[in-house]
Formats: C-alpha cells, structure tokens, sequence
C-alpha cells in the first residue's frame, strides 16, 4: 500500500482503518501455487480475514468455514456453496440444517467426530441428500478423532447411501517449524499405510493445512526470519509432499493455508490523538489499541513490527520507515485509547519524532489482526474496513461503528 493511497483514504474517511490489497493476496496465491504445480489444490482458510471472501473465491479452489457465520457471510458474499469445505467443532443439527438447506448438499462437510456422523446422516437421509465428506484426523487436541475411530468413521461414511467418501482432513495449527511439517507429512504417509489395507479400492483425498508461518517482527532472531522466508517454507512442503505422492494413495492433496495467504495483504492505520513527553517515557496515545490490532507473538508490545510513519506537515505527510535502528532516534511508547495499562502496541518505537496528527502505518496485517483482538472491551468503535480490488476500485466494507448498544447501551 503506497503513502498516496493511504493518505487519500485517511483524509476522508478518518482513523483507525484497516486496508486490505487484494492484488497482494493474489501474489502470495500465485507464489503457492508456483511451488505446489497445478496437482495441488489451494484453500483459503477465512477465519485468517472474513472480509476477503467475496473478493477472492476466483484466486484460490476452496474456501474453509468454521462456523455457521461464516457460512452466511461466504452466501452473502456470492460464494458459490460447492466452493466451501464446512469444518469445525460444535455441528449442530440446527446449524447443519440451515448450511444443507442452502448448500443443497454442495460442497465438503468434515467429520470432527461420531456426533457430526450421526447428525449429518439423519439430516441428509431425511433431506434426500448426498454429500461429499472429509473425516479429520486429530492432531492430539480437542480437534478431530483418533485413528481408530477415524478408520470406523471412513468405512462408515463409505456404507452410508446419503454420502460420498472423499479422504482425510489434517491440521494441528499455525507459525509451524519446519522439524513439524516433516513430522506431520511423515505420519500422514504412515497413515496411508494403515489405510490401504482397509481401503484397497479406495484412493483417498488428502486436505493438509501445513500452518506456514509468517514474520510480524522486525527484531526476530536471524534464525526465526529464516525460517519465516515464503519460499524456503513452500521448498519444504513441497519436498515433503513429494513423498507422499510417491506411493499414489492419495488420488489428491489440497494445501489449506490463512495466515500465510493473508497476512501481507493487510495494513492497518491509527492516528497520534494525543503526546506526552514525561521524565519516565515519551507516550503516545492513539485512537486504535490492542483492541484493534493483533499480532501473533506480540508480547505486551516488546516487538517492533513492520511499520512506517506519516509525519503531517503543512503541506502533506512525510513517511518515515520505522526500523530497529535508533541512531538519531527518541524512544516512544505507543499506547491505545484503552483505559487499561496492558493497552501498550509498542513499548520502544524509534523514530526522529512524533506528533499529534501523525499517522502510524502497521505493516502484515491482513490475518487475524482485526478479529482476534478484545473489540467489546470498553466500548471503543470498531475500525473502518477497506477493500482495494485487484482493478484498483476501493471498496468500503464497514465504516467506523459504535458498539456500545452491544454492551448494555440502546
């Protein structure tokens, strides 16, 4: 996102906002695709950022829902149903119901366990509708089924008339090492071997989420930005799935990646409201905070993110790149509008100065960031929402909304 382009949108929208480029997300999607060849497919897992649903279902194969409002923001947003792989805990026969009512039983439906077997298989009996399914593979968490219980769920799935055996799903979370991947590939192989002694005939779709991770940090070790680099992680996948293929059990692999596809997509812009320059630290607060902005890894804002300055002068803003040298530099506490000391985005900014009216650029924002922080706490708006099409159009997809009527206000 350039400077003219964020200056534009500020001036006459406001603060705090958050800007997501769809031509960045579609080079990530085509850097993994690039790797992967075209005998890999690629789905988006949206929980990493809702808001791109609509703008990007042309640029990936699926798109993974985890909860039943996802589900109705990937319908409102005209995402065709077979797109959709509908995972998650907590199925309910009320939420599965609706789901198969729009769907009419198109797209993927995982199995986290024999209680999502038995309601799926009465809904669709009853429904008169066939359905593609995935029975996930725990990874030792409160996610999937074991594989004893996953084998009794494929053979199942394999015998009901309403359902059509499609493989196995797998993913253990996300900011993986590579030693992990090779570990999880490395039993999923294994698992092959188990399979196609009770699945002679079968060959068995495989959906992977690999968890790739991202670099949020400026002062990472050397050795985590390493293993942050984009295309040493895909090398890796890469390789390893290249083994899994050698023995041609699985008819398909689909890679399932958030994070990684998202997260530079995103910038996210708050305004200095306030600087008080004391004896015991320079502070500025603004009108964002940790209620707004979420990075994975940040710790009480210790870690200095990829991040600029927009100085407001007279005749315009001045950017200045925020790095990890501070030559020449004063020292700033970023703190937001919270009334709670913990609300610290940055406790040592370097930066050769900072005044009210000056905006501050956060960097890899697009996964996450805008949902998994505290949004109710203290009944701060909610930030402005942006969009920037490939073609270039902006859209705006939420303006700056109250929420204190959802704490008690009317």
């Amino acid at each position: 996102m350039n400077d003219k382009n964020i200056v534009e949108i500020i001036d006459n929208h406001g603060t705090s906002a958050y800007i997501f480029e769809i031509e960045a997300f579609a080079k990530r999607a085509a850097l993994i695709r690039k790797y992967l060849g075209g005998d890999t497919g690629l789905c988006y897992a949206m929980k990493a950022n809702p808001f791109l649903v609509g703008s990007v279902s042309n640029l990936i194969d699926r798109i993974e829902v985890c909860s039943p409002g996802e589900y109705e923001i990937c319908m409102a947003q005209g995402v065709a149903p077979e797109k959709l792989i509908v995972s998650g805990v907590n199925k309910t026969e009320t939420s599965m119901r609706r789901i198969l009512s729009l769907s009419g039983g198109k797209g993927i439906f995982t199995l986290e366990s024999e209680n999502h077997y038995d309601i799926l298989s009465r809904l669709t009996a009853e429904m008169k509708l066939t359905i593609t399914v995935l029975v996930r593979l725990s990874s030792g968490n409160q996610f999937g089924v074991d594989e004893k219980t996953l084998i009794s769920l494929l053979s199942r799935v394999k015998d009901d008339p309403h359902m059509e055996l499609s493989g196995v799903h797998y993913f253990s979370g996300t900011q993986k090492k590579k030693a992990k991947i090779e570990r999880e590939l490395a039993r999923l192989n294994d698992l092959s071997d188990v399979l196609v002694e009770r699945f002679p005939a079968e060959t068995l779709e495989l959906e992977y989420g690999p968890g790739l991770s991202v670099s949020y940090f400026q002062n990472d070790s050397e050795k985590e930005l390493s293993e942050a680099d984009p295309e040493k992680q895909l090398s890796v996948l890469v390789d390893n799935l290249a083994k899994l293929r050698e023995k041609g059990y699985y008819k398909h692999i689909t890679v399932e990646l958030g994070r990684f596809l998202a997260a530079e997509c995103g910038t996210y812009v708050t305004r200095a409201v306030d600087v008080k320059r004391m004896e015991h630290g320079n502070f500025v607060i603004v009108d964002g905070g940790i209620h707004q902005l979420s990075y994975y890894g940040q710790m009480m804002g210790m870690k200095l993110p990829h991040m600029q300055v927009l100085h407001k002068k007279d005749t315009g803003y001045e950017c200045e790149s925020i790095t990890s040298d501070t030559e020449g530099k004063q020292s700033f506490i970023i703190c937001g509008s919270l009334c709670s000391i913990n609300d610290v985005m940055i406790r040592d900014l370097p930066a050769s100065d900072l005044n009210e009216e000056d905006l501050l650029v956060f960097e890899r924002c697009g996964a996450y960031s805008m949902t998994e922080g505290i949004a109710l706490f203290l009944s701060r708006e909610l930030p402005h929402i942006f969009i920037r099409e490939q073609d270039g159009t902006l859209v705006h997809k939420r303006a700056l909304t109250e929420i204190n009527y959802l704490n008690g206000g009317s």
